[in-house]
């Protein structure tokens, strides 16, 4: 199931909230993505731990660190496999112009960057679950929506 349009391919990472970028797969201009994000995953299964979000068409990948050193200067990393040798844990989705702007943290004490802005332009995806079933942006959120509406239900009691 093909999603369509940047605002679209913004929310998804939104909706991944607090996910991570644990795999990525480059097939010429396609980019395919591994997010582990259980709370969601496991609400279509118990047993499931994540989706795979594969980008098309995508040009223009990188990303700009965050130096753990405050004194050191920030790095862009072009070259895609040194972009996802970490897990990169996603906090939001933004548009910045005609590209997606995923910000992520990272934590991994070995890498001298704790998180950075992942950027690329893309217009099109589709998101799976482990079992191979297709999902549209309005069922993504919905699921999303039912998991943090009941958080907050078990947060107030």
């Amino acid at each position: 199931m093909n999603i369509d349009g940047l605002e679209n391919v913004r929310d998804i990472f939104s909706i991944f909230h607090d996910g991570s970028i644990s795999a990525c797969a480059l097939d010429g201009d396609d980019l395919t993505l591994e997010v582990e994000i259980q709370y969601l995953a496991e609400r279509v299964n118990p047993g499931f731990r994540k989706f795979k979000v594969r980008l098309f068409g995508v040009s223009n990948v990188r990303f700009s660190t965050w130096p753990s050193d405050m004194k050191s200067d920030s790095a862009v990393l072009t070259d895609v496999p040194d972009i996802f040798d970490a897990d990169l844990e996603i906090l939001e989705g933004n548009l910045s112009g005609e590209e997606i702007e995923v910000v992520c943290n990272q934590h991994s004490s070995s890498l001298p960057y704790c998180g950075g802005e992942l950027r690329f332009h893309c217009l099109r995806f589709e998101v799976t679950d482990e079992g191979g079933k297709g999902y549209s942006i309005e069922e993504l959120s919905e699921l999303s929506q039912g998991y943090w509406d009941e958080w907050s239900s078990r947060s107030q009691a």
